[in-house]
């Protein structure tokens, strides 16, 4: 499909990919997983049960994933309406870069005021807000700064399917060979490259999300007419990690592993949707996670750190570890809702506004015209 062709008005610019939530509800569901397990192990004197081991390994799914979502959605909006640097300058810093920094002083001030973490000179503060270190969450979203830096020059390169798929090829090459990558160069730039905040190493994350802007149809056509056999994939991918993981002992998100996981489990995700969607009981609560995604992102570390300080020691044996995950979603749901009543509560907290779309009227009305022709 040619730039000119995908820039056109026209059907695809009313379309609103629901899919997308679903990945960003399983993506939000893998990290709480990951950190609400992990302030378990730390609440119990750094020691793992099969439990929230599992739950701390399978989740380093989610991280990767939000990076796909980021490119896609970057590229997909490039694919429909074109780039206007103007406008992707005044969308990303209102929500990004604004509620990243508003973030980062707060969980400074939150380290500042319960674990007494003196304030360093105003470089040494700068640094750690840039390198997202102001908490242990935040460096994905110093990650996703990065990628949008070098974003209007990708954008004007790769706007064709072929482009794209160069593109995610050589970004696979790129992120390959970053593997344990260390740059034999001393000093802050040193520490920095060989850094898990380093954004080449997630480079074909990205690439991957914009491929699958640019394949979009023909995936979600693909995809979505073999639900089963798609989630027999993600299942294939999950049995797959626990193998790797009882072989290789801890995994970190950035394994090589996760460069064939992550597309596969990707588009699995997204063929699944038409089973998930029978059922409103499952449907409506992932829609709103994945609405809320950025948002629970955000919040979730600073609800554990609470509860880490506030919490009896007996609320953190492993039988409350369901409870306590349940927990920290809708508290940092409800506190999402309420912080949406504030004017301009978006700079603080970025929240997508759903639509309804010709696509899903369509999408029924096939549905039932199919069951009266059977």
């Amino acid at each position: 499909m040619s730039a000119e062709t995908a820039n056109q008005p026209g059907r695809e610019n009313k379309k609103y990919i629901f899919e997308v939530h679903f990945l960003r509800a399983f993506a939000c569901l893998a990290v709480v997983g990951v950190h609400v397990s992990a302030t378990h192990f730390g609440m119990n004197e750094e020691t793992w049960n099969r439990l929230t081991y599992f739950i701390n390994q399978y989740g380093r799914f989610g991280t990767p994933i939000f990076a796909v979502i980021s490119g896609f959605l970057l590229f997909y909006q490039v694919k429909r309406k074109g780039f206007q640097p103007g406008k992707f300058l005044k969308s990303r810093a209102s929500k990004i870069v604004l509620p990243f920094l508003v973030w980062s002083l707060a969980y400074r001030y939150l380290l500042y005021y319960y674990d007494n973490q003196a304030l360093g000179t105003p470089a040494s503060e700068l640094k750690k807000i840039l390198l997202g270190e102001s908490f242990y969450h935040l460096y994905f979203v110093a990650i996703v700064v990065q990628f949008y830096l070098i974003f209007p020059f990708l954008q004007k390169i790769f706007r064709t399917q072929t482009l794209m798929l160069l593109f995610t090829f050589v970004s696979l090459l790129i992120s390959y060979n970053l593997f344990g990558f260390n740059p034999g160069i001393e000093g802050p730039f040193g520490n920095f490259l060989a850094s898990k905040s380093f954004m080449p190493i997630w480079l074909f994350y990205f690439a991957f999300g914009g491929l699958l802007a640019y394949i979009w149809d023909e995936i979600v056509s693909y995809a979505t007419k073999r639900p089963w056999k798609m989630f027999a994939l993600a299942m294939a991918v999950s049995a797959g990690a626990v193998v790797e993981n009882n072989i290789n002992g801890d995994l970190s998100n950035r394994r090589l592993s996760n460069l064939v996981n992550i597309p596969l489990l990707s588009i699995a995700i997204i063929g699944m949707y038409p089973l998930l969607n029978k059922w409103n009981i499952i449907k409506r609560p992932l829609i709103l996670l994945g609405q809320y995604s950025m948002g629970i992102y955000l919040v979730h570390p600073m609800i554990l750190y609470l509860f880490a300080r506030h919490l009896p020691h007996q609320y953190w044996h492993v039988n409350y570890v369901p409870a306590m995950f349940v927990a920290v979603l809708l508290i940092a749901a409800i506190f999402i809702r309420i912080l949406q009543f504030i004017p301009l509560s978006g700079f603080i907290i970025p929240v997508p506004k759903l639509k309804k779309t010709k696509r899903s009227i369509e999408t029924t009305e096939t549905m039932d015209n199919k069951k009266s022709t059977a």
